[in-house]
């Protein structure tokens, strides 16, 4: 019985086996993800329509023009999502906020050489001598709220910080433009902003767990196999890996690889089922099961919200 079992299993190898050699097989290691991501602010998503009212502080002027033009940009996507309109037609929350700008330049001295005497092209004798240089850091915080304007409760709030910094000195490098580093701060933080109020869709790529250790020879080639045909057939890819756990169940690389393919099949329960049985049986890839948890729950989340804003 035992070494019928064995002929069994080696017989289910050889077919997958088969079936994945019909392909084209190419390198790969890595599978597609296409889905929609929540937004951070979920209730302040559900808002109909948005608009921008004062932002004050030196740079809220800038930072209300780069959320509008953010926010106006959705309107190119094909993912439901809140309308901006101009604050005199009363929309269904406002934003508004506070900017402050802070600069700081420390002054220090560094050390140079110079060569004073050359012999057959050759320094012979140096000098050293000192040059002022200048160290200048600029830090942006952004204050901001969403009030919904039928209870007047803050839907969505909370700081938002951004920091760079910079040297030069007598003779070399550039001083850190302030405007410049500013400007690029606001843009950064506009564009957290549209992620914050609205879902979007995301087209990315995970790396699969390739580690065949605990597979016996004959499975450890089908999974071989199954990594290589990611690229050229992703679907048959996910299914080898399907009849590799049937084969031998709860390897960690192997249902960490099918609970990407359940995500990427847009199936985040079973994803995330699978994901947490990885975390058991794949201890060193625990880093990136915390990342997809995290991942599928905003996709299933996004799933939902979209469904309900299409029904609005």
């Amino acid at each position: 019985m035992r070494c019928a079992g064995r002929r069994a299993r080696r017989m289910a190898v050889a077919m997958t086996v088969g079936l994945i050699g019909a392909a084209c097989p190419a390198a790969a290691e890595t599978l597609r993800v296409e889905g929609v991501f929540a937004a951070t602010a979920r209730e302040a998503s559900f808002l109909p329509t948005i608009g921008v009212d004062m932002i004050a502080g030196p740079l809220g002027d800038r930072l209300g023009i780069a959320i509008e033009r953010q926010l106006e940009a959705l309107g190119q996507t094909d993912v439901p999502h809140t309308k901006l309109v101009p604050p005199s037609l009363r929309p269904d929350g406002m934003l508004t906020g506070q900017t402050d700008v802070a600069v700081d330049n420390s002054d220090y001295v560094e050390t140079r050489e110079r060569c004073v005497e050359k012999k057959d092209d050759k320094c012979v004798r140096r000098v050293k001598y000192k040059v002022g240089c200048t160290r200048r850091s600029v830090s942006l915080r952004v204050d901001l709220r969403l009030v919904r304007q039928r209870d007047g409760r803050t839907v969505y709030a909370g700081p938002k910080t951004r920091e760079d910094s910079g040297w030069w000195c007598e003779d070399s490098g550039v001083p850190l433009d302030v405007a410049l580093t500013a400007g690029g701060m606001a843009e950064s933080v506009a564009r957290e902003v549209r992620l914050d109020l609205a879902p979007h869709r995301e087209r990315y790529t995970i790396r699969i767990q390739e580690d065949r250790r605990g597979l016996p020879a004959d499975t450890a080639g089908l999974f071989r196999q199954a990594v290589r045909l990611t690229k050229t057939d992703q679907a048959a890819a996910c299914r080898a890996f399907a009849e590799i756990d049937r084969i031998i169940p709860d390897h960690g690389p192997t249902v960490f690889n099918l609970a990407l393919c359940a995500e990427a099949e847009g199936r985040y329960m079973l994803a995330g089922d699978l994901y947490t049985r990885a975390r058991l049986f794949a201890p060193k890839a625990g880093g990136e099961v915390s990342k997809a948890l995290g991942r599928v729950r905003s996709l299933a989340a996004g799933e939902e919200d979209v469904r309900r804003m299409a029904a609005l």
